[in-house]
Formats: structure tokens, C-alpha cells, sequence
């Protein structure tokens, strides 16, 4: 990533991967559900009942963990997109197009909420289990709006002698 810039678009992009990584997940929590269901029902009247029931909530706990993990990868992303786009800077042209990106976003952040609301329609036990997810992610507006201002204010707020300085010790640090 050595010459990675920050843009308005990551505010676009990052948001495509949550729902994709989220849609994943889910699928994935029901299938491990429903064969957890189905194992339990098939084991119970075995030997190995205790052992199998208990490996499997294990696994159930260490799947259904990532619910707490998620706020820490939106906050992560968050963070790399903020450096990479004071990295990056932009110029006062640049604010005309961030006007148009503002509403694409807008527009993109509303239908990736439509899109979760009807994967937590489908999947309504899962996400029940994923309180936090569903949280997050059915707020997928107000999150990428508070993306884009910061981006915003980010790029645009980094001045001449600022950009000198990190040119400065980009050059010190390739060398």
C-alpha cells in the first residue's frame, strides 16, 4: 500500500464491503445453526452427546463473538481511510466534485441499508443473535454520512506548509 490515497469513494466502498462481509456472515451463522440443530438432534442419544454438544457451543460462541468485534473494524477502516486521505489532501476543485460523491454516497448508503434490512428480514434469527451488527449496519446512513464529513473536513482542511512537512518525511522515510 505504498502509494494508497484516500478519497470520498472510500466512504462508498468500505460501506459495499461491510455488507457483503455482513451478508456472508449470516449465511454462515444459519447454515452453522441449522447444522448445529440437526447434529444435536442426530447425537442425542449417543455417547459422544456431551462431547459433541459442548465442542459445538464452543464454536458457537467463538462464531457469535464477531458481533463484539465488528464495531472495532468499522472503527479501524474509519481510521486507515482518515489517514490515507490526509495523506492524500485535495484542493479546492476537488470540493465541486465532492458534492456530486456526497450524493452518490448518500444514495449508495440507502440502498446497502435496504439490502441489510431485507438479509435481517430473511434471516431473522441471526441477526437477533448479532444485536450489534444489526445495529450498525441498519444505521448505515447516519455512518456513512459522519464518513464523508470527516473525510471532508480531513482533506480539505490541510494547508501548504502541512503538505511540505509530510512530503518531507515521506522522502526521509523511502530512502
Amino acid at each position: 500500500m505504498k502509494n494508497k490515497k484516500g478519497a470520498l469513494t472510500d466512504a462508498i466502498f468500505v460501506p459495499v464491503y461491510l455488507v457483503v462481509l455482513v451478508a456472508t456472515l449470516f449465511i454462515g451463522l444459519y447454515v452453522w445453526n441449522s447444522f448445529r440443530t440437526g447434529m444435536t438432534d442426530i447425537v442425542a442419544n449417543t455417547p459422544q452427546n456431551s462431547t459433541v454438544v459442548e465442542a459445538m457451543g464452543i464454536i458457537q460462541v467463538g462464531m457469535s463473538s464477531f458481533d463484539y468485534m465488528f464495531p472495532i473494524l468499522v472503527v479501524g477502516l474509519l481510521i486507515v481511510s482518515l489517514i490515507f486521505a490526509y495523506k492524500t489532501g485535495a484542493g479546492v476543485i476537488y470540493a465541486v466534485v465532492s458534492i456530486v460523491l456526497w450524493g452518490f454516497a448518500m444514495l449508495i448508503s440507502w440502498v446497502l441499508t435496504e439490502v441489510f434490512d431485507n438479509f435481517a428480514t430473511s434471516f431473522p434469527t441471526v441477526a437477533a443473535d448479532s444485536p450489534i451488527i444489526t445495529l450498525i449496519m441498519s444505521n448505515m446512513k447516519w455512518l456513512v454520512l459522519v464518513w464523508l464529513f470527516l473525510i471532508s473536513i480531513v482533506m480539505f482542511t490541510r494547508n501548504k506548509q502541512e503538505e511540505q512537512q509530510l512530503a518531507a518525511a515521506e522522502s526521509a522515510f523511502m530512502r
